[in-house]
């Protein structure tokens, strides 16, 4: 898998790059240990200024997002300023929830999240090893600090799947910046060789450095919309993982998300839903036999629908059954994810399909 294309970075948060320039304030009333995550958040009000000054290192952060009150959300830049604090370049509409991501280097969280650092034998190239413990398709975000004018490309490697960003960029006074790259496929479980490199246009490759690399995981197949007779069919092919055992596993017979031995792992599909109202929830499931009573949680919008998973003499024998209603109020995009309480035995289910069912409106 592959991905290429051109790039230059928006000056737009930028403007006024000299911190001695800009004033910075940071509420420590808002300061909070990280959660079990990795987050820390922290709501910003539309009057704050242009910088704030957070009391972290730069070596803890693996990235800062901001999401605005319409819900768009937007990687920030940010810089050392020593002394344990940070930088944050605030976006011009400010109002909204601000997400610092904690660097937890070379290791897999347990929502299948990667931060790789690795070594660096220069300043324009990181390597290393990366241990899967699935196979799995994950997008891929690499933070680099610009401290002259670079054009050239960001090529990230792992395994026989690689992607990569070409960017003319200005200085910008050393911020760090993370930057989507693309999307990579690993295919099996194991050791991958992976590496981060800048090229150059020019001979020498100066004015970029190198931090470190996230894997995030991302959709394994294709957007999901509404069919014409108006229900919505989620595949396991489509899926996106959180975790680090649970996988689509695509052989014929299978065609499921299976190998769901970890409680914490959860599978979840986004889909567009055109034509709002009542749908029943079918879900496609299969359970060996002494396997049976898990305690799901199927989460949509603001709907909790509580199932137990039923027995079906074997994980590959799938038989369909309706664990609930929804209601979709709006047009829109929404994600389903399936939520494992308590899992009874060896493993929680697979499941090859959901569909959502269009419903008459009640009088």
């Amino acid at each position: 898998m592959q991905s290429s294309r051109p790039y230059r970075i928006s000056m737009g948060l930028f403007s006024c790059l000299l911190l001695s320039c800009l004033p910075v304030t940071a509420n420590a009333q808002t300061i909070q240990d990280w959660d079990e995550m990795g987050y820390i958040g922290h709501r910003l009000k539309e009057a704050s200024p242009e910088w704030l000054e957070w009391p972290l290192p730069s070596a803890q952060i693996a990235s800062v997002s901001h999401t605005s009150t319409a819900g768009r959300s937007v990687n920030l830049s940010f810089k050392d300023l020593g002394h344990g604090k940070t930088g944050i370049a605030l976006p011009s509409q400010r109002e909204g929830h601000l997400r610092f991501e904690k660097l937890q280097p070379d290791q897999q969280l347990s929502d299948g999240r990667w931060h790789l650092k690795g070594e660096a034998p220069k300043a324009h190239h990181l390597e290393g090893v990366l241990k899967a413990s699935r196979p799995g398709t994950y997008s891929v975000e690499a933070c680099f600090k610009i401290t002259s004018s670079f054009e050239g490309a960001i090529r990230f490697e792992v395994g026989s799947s690689h992607t990569n960003l070409e960017l003319n960029q200005d200085a910008v006074n050393g911020l760090s910046i993370n930057q989507s790259l693309g999307i990579v496929r690993i295919e099996r479980p194991g050791d991958h060789p992976w590496k981060l490199t800048a090229q150059s246009a020019s001979v020498e490759t100066e004015g970029i450095v190198l931090m470190h690399v996230i894997l995030r995981t991302a959709p394994e197949g294709e957007p999901i919309s509404q069919l014409a007779d108006g229900s919505i069919l989620l595949h396991a092919r489509d899926v996106r993982i959180h975790g680090t055992k649970l996988q689509y596993e695509p052989l014929p017979h299978k065609n499921t998300v299976g190998y769901w031995v970890n409680e914490s792992d959860q599978p979840s599909w986004f889909f567009q839903c055109l034509r709002p109202g009542r749908y029943a929830v079918e879900i496609l499931q299969g359970c060996g036999k002494g396997h049976g009573g898990s305690l799901v949680h199927l989460s949509i919008d603001q709907t909790m629908l509580p199932f137990l998973v039923e027995e079906t003499g074997h994980f590959q024998h799938f038989v369909p059954r309706i664990v609930g209603e929804v209601r979709l109020p709006r047009p829109d995009s929404y994600e389903l994810r399936l939520i494992p309480i308590k899992k009874a035995g060896g493993a929680v289910m697979d499941v090859r399909q959901i569909r959502l069912i269009p419903l008459a409106e009640k009088p």
